[in-house]
């Protein structure tokens, strides 16, 4: 059970002012608290809730594993900008986190989530280089590419104004960690020995295989004919498209060109 429940009430207003201050008035806290659930039969609600809530729970193990990432550059002695654009990608998270709980919330879940986050930390045994550049590998280069893909065709699919209001901020702030990978490569590739570099190529297959386990885990069977949920519904046909398009537009294209993977 992964709680999101506020413990201390002067701590919950900072919280509340430090996401609402960048958040549009549209998904703003008093926004999900006018949200009228009523409007939908208990069904349509349930699945959202379970979808929602199995999205909350990766979002707070792309937060922590960030939150990682941030000290872990910042121990390498990377440039400030650099340091800052991680900052960016651990507040996006926490506010993709928050947006989450409150959609669950709004559509009678709780802030206890059911489930556990599947924990992801770098490894210890890697030199500190290696697991920076492997991070921005998996995680962004690759994870955050395919995410942002398949947020941005379930946007096209919702139809709840909230909800669509919610996958809108994911996909804008996951494209920019995705873009934010395409950066640092480049610039800290040089830093690795040559046989550091063969470790994080052989280590991109393994981050590819299951970047795809872990985008259609969960997915049980979907029959094209069921109806589509209004809350962020993307059928496992159209999930496979999209991922499919953009693990080679988006991903193996790019490794290709920076000569990190061999050519089709």
């Amino acid at each position: 059970m992964l709680n999101l429940a506020a413990v201390d009430r002067g701590l919950s207003a900072v919280q509340r002012r430090f996401f609402d201050e960048a958040l549009p008035p549209s998904l703003s806290a008093k926004a999900f608290a006018a949200f009228d659930a009523s409007r939908y039969d208990e069904d349509t609600l349930e699945w959202a809730r379970e979808s929602w809530q199995l999205r909350t729970l990766d979002e707070y193990r792309s937060q922590v594993g960030f939150t990682e990432f941030l000290m872990e550059v910042t121990e390498l002695g990377c440039a400030f900008d650099t340091v800052t654009a991680a900052v960016r990608v651990v507040r996006d998270e926490a506010r993709h986190v928050e947006l989450c709980r409150r959609l669950v919330v709004a559509l009678g879940g709780t802030d206890e989530i059911p489930g556990e986050p599947k924990w992801v930390r770098s490894d210890a045994r890697e030199p500190l280089p290696v697991r920076v550049v492997l991070t921005i590998t998996g995680s962004l280069c690759i994870g955050e590419c395919l995410s942002t893909a398949i947020l941005a065709a379930t946007r096209k699919v919702t139809k709840d104004k909230l909800a669509k209001e919610v996958v809108t901020a994911l996909t804008r702030d996951e494209s920019f960690h995705g873009q934010l990978g395409w950066t640092l490569l480049p610039q800290l590739w040089p830093i690795l020995s040559v046989k550091e570099q063969r470790r994080v190529r052989a280590r991109i297959a393994d981050d590819l295989h299951t970047s795809r386990e872990l985008i259609f885990e969960g997915c049980g069977s979907d029959d094209t004919d069921v109806r589509r949920n209004p809350f962020g519904h993307l059928k496992n046909a159209e999930r496979h498209e999209v991922f499919e398009q953009a693990l080679e537009r988006d991903v193996l294209r790019r490794f290709r060109e920076l000569g990190l993977l061999k050519r089709a």
